[in-house]
Order: structure tokens, then sequence, then C-alpha cells
């Protein structure tokens, strides 16, 4: 049965391919961010599109109301100078929207680790938010959490174009639940497209297996024909001093820096329960061929 879907943040990776995924399907879909070509192309696709601020209550109301269901989630603001104020502002403006639109169904966007009040950088803003959402009467939400984003190893394209190596604060040997954005897309779209939600239901996203950034180093560097390519763990001041160098904010880069010693200390970020549920088929080797090796060749040509 065709059901009518609204998607915040529907011109990231994981927005795009949850309204692609419906749309199949051959449900209504309406698309909303900022204005974008992104956009453009999703109502070219046959998406309803809303374009707006995420901080706008009343436009998201707009977005939210008839919806069967709603995909939510804060974008994110690395150059904020106060990321967790960015984030609750948003998450404070998604709550009234969901309140005053009506809405009853939703799947929400968090991450792993953010049954944690404390302590995991930016996770923090998706505790608080899961919280928000739970305390409205008469919505069903179930809350997401992926882990890392396999997504974010493009961090590295510069970085080996530049200076032949791959690297971050992460310890080499420090392993942990990577998965690609298209698998959390996938399960973020069944559970839209589903008849019933479980109410406050967590959903972990935890890839094939846990992988080191040695490994994953290893597995771009065999598809980008680099297979000597070494993975470097920096220091955690020059991490931070990389990440301010290339645009975060200061509160961004000590909010990743908290997040990183989690993983390297093996805890809540690294940790995620495995199950059959929780463990989706992309693995890092299949990402490096089809994801980072286009991106890599796309920005040396």
């Amino acid at each position: 049965m065709s059901k009518k879907i609204t998607v915040l943040g529907a011109t990231g990776h994981i927005g795009t391919a949850i309204v692609h995924t419906l749309l199949k399907q051959g449900h209504l879909v309406t698309a909303v961010a900022r204005p974008s070509a992104r956009l453009d192309a999703l109502a070219q696709a046959g998406a309803t599109t809303k374009a707006g601020d995420a901080h706008d209550a009343p436009f998201l109301t707009d977005a939210l109301r008839g919806a069967d269901a709603a995909f939510l989630m804060i974008p994110p603001n690395v150059t904020s100078p106060n990321v967790l104020g960015f984030m609750d502002q948003i998450g404070e403006a998604t709550a009234q929207a969901v309140r005053a639109s009506g809405l009853k169904n939703a799947v929400h966007l968090s991450s792993i680790g953010a049954d944690e009040a404390a302590g995991t950088g930016p996770v923090v803003g998706l505790h608080r938010q899961e919280a928000r959402l739970n305390a409205i009467e008469g919505l069903n939400v179930v809350h997401l959490r992926p882990a890392y984003f396999m997504e974010n190893l493009l961090a590295n394209v510069g970085m080996i174009q530049h200076m032949g190596i791959a690297g971050s604060a992460t310890k080499a040997d420090a392993a942990f639940p990577m998965v690609a954005t298209k698998d959390i897309a996938a399960k973020a779209a069944e559970l839209l497209a589903a008849d019933k939600l479980e109410n406050h239901a967590v959903q972990y996203i935890l890839g094939p297996r846990n992988y080191t950034l040695a490994e994953a180093t290893t597995a771009i560097g065999q598809a980008i024909g680099r297979p000597e390519l070494p993975y470097v763990a920096f220091s955690y001041e020059d991490a931070k001093k990389g990440m301010v160098g290339a645009g975060l904010s200061e509160n961004q880069a000590d909010l990743y820096d908290e997040m990183t010693r989690n993983i390297n200390e093996g805890k809540s970020m690294a940790n995620g329960p495995r199950d059959a549920a929780s463990t989706t088929p992309t693995t890092v080797e299949e990402f490096a061929q089809t994801v980072f090796a286009p991106a890599f060749k796309a920005a040396t040509a």
C-alpha cells in the first residue's frame, strides 16, 4: 500500500538513498532540505520537494503535516562554534513540528553511543534528541543507531593525494563497527514503509564486522592502486590542528577528539549489540572499490 512519507535531510547520502528507494516502491515522498541542485534532482525523480531551514518549526510542521511516517534527522554543522547548541535548536524545532503536525510514526537517525549522556562528542546531541522524541505523546518512534560511517573515510582523499598516507587520531589497532550509508538508508526505508513501528525501539546498524582503520586503509590502497598505502595514527593535538586547518570549528574538533578517545578506549562508540538485524552487508572492501576509488579518481583528475 502506498504511503505518504516525509524525508528530512533529503539531500544527504542517507536521505537521497531513502527518497529513491521509497519512490521506486510507489510511495508519495516529500523531500525536505535546503535549496540545492540535489533537491531539484529529487523533484525530477518524482518527489514533492520543500526547500527551507531545519531551524524553522512552522516550515517543518508544514512538511510533516499529513505524512503517514517521516524520517527525522539533525543535519551536521561542522563550522558551528557551539555544535551541541546548534543540535539542540534543530532538535527542539523538529520536536515542536512533530507535535504541531500530529505525526504518528517516525524513524529517527541517531547513532551508536546515543545511550550515553556524555563522553561521545557530537553524539551527545543525539542522546538528547532521542529523549525529546520519546517524550512526545502519540508518536511511535524508532531510533536508528548506526556505527561509524564508511563515508567518513573519504576525508582521507586529500591526505592521500598530498601526503601519501591515510591517518587520524584513532589508533591503528582499534577495531570498531563501520557501516555504509546505503545500508543505513535501506534499513530506514524498510521501517518507514512498514505497517507498524515498535515504539521507542532502538535499531543498531553495524556493518558486516568490526574493522580497524589500518584494515580500511589496506582496502582503500588496493582499490586505488596504491597497495602500500600506510595508515598513520596522529597525536590528538596534531589531529585537532588538522581539523581546524580543514575548516572545522574549535568546538567541533574538540567533540570529534572526545569521540575518537571513546573509540580508542573501546567504549560505547566501538561496541554495539551485533545480531542478524544489526549486521549489514556492505564490506569495507566493497566500499573502497565502489565509492572511495571513484571519488579519489574524480578528485585526482
